[in-house]
């Protein structure tokens, strides 16, 4: 669906992309990829789909509804359910979340391994906060990326990223003190967990209910197997083979296979446009899903001084797998209450107070302040 707005339609720069995107295609750079944008006026609107499903002829045609695993896509709206109960009152953003989450409330700080190789730990002096949960700064990080975790997961006889609820998959310890530090990890699974607490409902029907029901979207669900609306438009991922430029498809366990219960911050599946409406609504103000003051603070800084060296810290010593996505290193980057935050104009043309995120299937979806959404999701 390609809608043109009179005088605000750049015809210019979305044919060189489609040229471009075609190209890769040929080229087997991947199999194929979706792009949905808009504009703060809704002028623009462009939802358009390029390629194949698979990496050979079994695939079929993409399509602006083709489904797909969200991964970490699914953090933002996590984010937006925790917002939304903020603004009723029913928990603030610094309140202590131990006495509604005892399984995390329980946790150590890991500080190293002792001469027989088991993990040393100590109590965490601070509380841990919706607003650390929401930005990283709780100390809850991920075994699947921290090699400290990982270690501390086999001692324990786990498999890396695996269990089916939340409390099995992610009860390790802490990284760091409460909100001290950065890494990106398993705390907006945790928020999930407080939504459901808090809500009295489990997340799929919480979102449908306060977020993808008042924006009239039916393309996205934690449990696509129950709907065959869209488990019928699942599509398959490929992946790029390592040290090779050679795209395959994807056989593996995926992320959430096998849980039994929703993740919040990589559980959800649906197709680019159901998620442009979401954008949208943050982008224009509707006020449909958060306040504007609350929406506000969605694009506003919160990491603190420490907090906020550590993660530009990680991002200039890890360039090629800082996160996912291309970051410019020497930018200077924060964290809103929903993603990644930039604090300056980048030298790749990023706005100043752009939000941005992710998901591990090569999912990307940009928010600037102003002017424009580009939601971009190659299957690779």
């Amino acid at each position: 669906m390609v809608e043109k707005g009179e005088a605000n339609y750049p015809e210019a720069l979305f044919a060189r992309l489609e040229d471009s995107l075609e190209k890769a295609i040929e080229d087997g750079v991947f199999p194929g990829v979706v792009v949905a944008a808009t504009n703060k006026t809704g002028s623009l609107r462009y939802v358009k789909a390029f390629g194949r499903s698979a990496c050979n002829d079994t695939g079929v045609p993409l399509s602006p509804q083709s489904v797909m695993a969200f991964a970490s896509m699914t953090k933002l709206m996590t984010c937006i359910a925790a917002l939304q109960l903020v603004e009723r009152g029913t928990i603030s953003l610094d309140d202590d979340v131990g006495p509604l989450l005892p399984d995390l409330a329980q946790s150590k700080i890991l500080t190293g391994w002792d001469k027989e190789g088991m993990p040393l730990l100590r109590e965490r002096q601070n509380p841990i906060t919706l607003r650390h949960l929401l930005t990283h700064t709780a100390g809850t990080g991920y075994d699947m990326t921290n090699s400290d975790l990982a270690r501390f997961s086999a001692c324990q006889g786990r498999h890396i990223n695996s269990g089916e609820t939340v409390k099995e998959r992610f009860g390790y310890p802490l990284t760091y003190e409460p909100g001290t530090s950065f890494e990106y990890g398993c705390g907006i699974d945790w928020v999930g967990q407080l939504v459901e607490k808090l809500s009295g409902q489990d997340l799929e029907s919480y979102m449908q209910e306060n977020i993808w029901g008042p924006l009239g979207i039916q393309g996205i669900t934690f449990w696509p197997a129950a709907k065959p609306d869209i488990r019928n438009n699942q599509i398959r991922m490929a992946i790029r083979e390592p040290n090779s430029e050679r795209v395959t498809d994807f056989t593996g366990r995926f992320l959430t296979e096998g849980v039994t219960e929703c993740f919040g911050s990589q559980g959800a599946y649906g197709d680019m446009e159901s998620y442009l409406e979401i954008l949208f609504s943050l982008l224009v103000d509707d006020e449909k899903l958060l306040s504007r003051q609350t929406t506000e603070k969605l694009f506003s800084p919160q990491l603190s001084h420490s907090s906020k060296h550590s993660l530009n810290e990680y991002i200039r010593n890890h360039p090629p797998n800082a996160f996912i996505g291309i970051f410019d290193t020497e930018s200077e980057y924060d964290w809103g209450l929903g993603g990644i935050l930039t604090t300056q104009d980048t030298p790749s043309g990023r706005q100043k107070g752009t939000l941005i995120w992710s998901g591990k299937p090569n999912l990307f979806w940009v928010c600037p302040p102003s002017l424009r959404i580009l939601v971009i999701g190659p299957l690779t």
